[in-house]
């Protein structure tokens, strides 16, 4: 982990990413660095990462596809302009809509791990392949 200058972020592999969730919120922007004082018990773990993807179900429509024990994968359906397509349906005479139906039947999805480091912090991590 690293402090920014504004909150602690953390790296994915990819990039320096800020916590989805925390139990603690204010913790992450006071730039005094994690120690053994501030870890919690593996319940408190749970419930961090049960909120955090309680909140992503309610509010971004995710579903769960897999609940493990060091983290939950979520995924999230791509999303598809239907004015655009109905535009250009009605432009090309009806042409366009077997591309419309191409892409509403074969949209992708993608998948985030979330997982919760021992501070109580649920970090997002995307997930590669299909």
């Amino acid at each position: 982990m690293r402090w920014n200058g504004q909150r602690w972020q953390r790296w994915t592999g990819r990039r320096w990413a800020i916590a989805a969730y925390s139990l603690r919120q204010s913790r992450l922007l006071d730039p005094t660095p994690f120690g053994p004082i501030d870890e919690i018990d593996d319940a408190k773990r749970q419930r961090a990462l049960a909120s955090a993807v309680e909140h992503q179900v309610a509010t971004n429509r995710a579903y769960v596809l897999y609940d493990g024990p060091t983290g939950v994968l979520l995924a999230y359906r791509r999303q598809v302009s239907h004015l655009l397509h109905m535009f250009l349906t009605l432009l090309t005479g009806g042409l366009w809509a077997v591309v419309w139906i191409a892409v509403t039947l074969g949209r992708g999805e993608d998948r985030v791990l979330l997982d919760a480091d021992v501070w109580g912090n649920v970090w997002a991590r995307r997930v590669t392949g299909t």
